[in-house]
């Protein structure tokens, strides 16, 4: 993944064309099968479920799977899971453990202290690097803790990131680091805004994007090293019920190949439902803002960035949910598998924590 993170160095790379799924589609994608977990499920008395960030282990062949409960239904934590899948399909998941995140004075974090989203596992140092899009201060984070939760460190968030008062500067609320991804070659950290900081645009619409953010850390010092734009897509259709609640925002990004991200914009409806886009990124001819707290009035060239494929209700004759994660999983018969998972939001009205799992050749 060196190539995505050195704009100044290297010409832009060839992004593969892909307009539609079965059209020029750079890989064919095909359902090998799902599995559907109730909300309130309690597992040692403990609710399972806000399943907002998953990563792959290929070594142990486990899951980190992190939730999003803001200490609220119980301290804040990850899990590891075993998927049960074949080629014959997906057969179950196992909870083998929950880990409780701690803070960096080694307590668990209070009531709506934090707001975990991603996860990655670096397998370099057997630790996982953790997202939260607000701390108990209501400003992002981007972590590094040990794999039963106790806290490392946190990387080194410019403050333009951080909410003001009146809203004029800093992460949207609820629209912060969704996305992480560790570089191929383990030097870097990277993490995206879901949509944009205030100061620098507004939220998706119906009409128009929203320029997120992709700030680069250097693992070995905690630094900044780059900031690029990602530009979302519109909200994919007009609320039809009450509230008219819709939104559209990069939910998600994982590293692809060398060259790219695999990115994950999830767009909803009141009414409607989940549109999920899938697109890969290119990260090299984008403008590198690194340090500049606003970009309105510049011009500024954003990632590229490609469609290829989507997820509505029903495709796939699939339910889906609110997907806010995805890794690769194990080959199956020798083809890559993808892995997505849905946040239930610990929401019993019709929402559900589902993992998906597709073939990718």
């Amino acid at each position: 993944m060196k190539n995505i993170l050195a704009p100044c160095l290297i010409g832009l790379a060839t992004l593969i064309a892909a307009p539609a799924l079965g059209q020029d589609a750079p890989f064919k994608v095909e359902l090998l099968g799902s599995i559907t977990l109730p909300t309130g499920l309690s597992i040692a008395g403990e609710e399972f479920g806000g399943i907002s960030g998953l990563d792959y282990d290929p070594a142990a062949d486990i899951y980190y799977a992190i939730s999003d409960d803001r200490s609220q239904n119980a301290p804040a934590r990850f899990y590891t899971l075993r998927l049960k899948a074949d080629a014959e399909g997906v057969h179950g998941v196992d909870i083998v453990a929950s880990h409780l995140l701690r803070d960096a004075a080694g307590n668990i974090f209070p009531a709506k202290g934090i707001d975990p989203e991603s996860i990655r596992y670096n397998a370099a140092t057997r630790t996982i690097f953790w997202t939260t899009e607000n701390d108990v201060a209501g400003n992002p984070g981007v972590y590094e803790s040990r794999l039963d939760g106790s806290f490392l460190r946190a990387l080194a968030v410019p403050d333009y990131y951080k909410p003001t008062a009146d809203g004029s500067s800093g992460i949207y609320g609820n629209l912060a680091f969704e996305s992480l991804a560790i570089s191929a070659d383990g030097t870097l950290v990277l993490a995206g805004t879901e949509n944009a900081l205030a100061q620098d645009g507004a939220k998706a619409t119906l009409e128009a994007g929203s320029p997120s953010r992709i700030i680069s850390f250097d693992i070995a010092s905690g630094q900044p090293t780059a900031e690029q734009i990602y530009e979302t897509g519109l909200i994919h259709a007009k609320a039809t019920a009450e509230p008219p609640y819709n939104d559209n925002g990069l939910s998600e990004f994982m590293v692809f190949d060398d060259s790219h991200l695999l990115a994950v914009e999830r767009s909803f409806a009141a009414g409607l439902g989940n549109e999920i886009n899938f697109y890969l990124v290119d990260l090299s001819g984008a403008t590198n803002v690194n340090g500049r707290p606003s970009i309105k009035g510049e011009t500024v060239e954003p990632a590229a960035k490609q469609r290829v494929f989507k997820i509505g209700e029903g495709d796939f004759d699939l339910d889906i949910d609110n997907i806010e994660s995805v890794t690769f999983g194990p080959e199956i018969d020798g083809k890559r598998t993808l892995v997505i998972a849905s946040d239930n939001n610990f929401n019993p009205n019709g929402q559900f924590t589902q993992f998906v799992v597709f073939t990718l050749n």
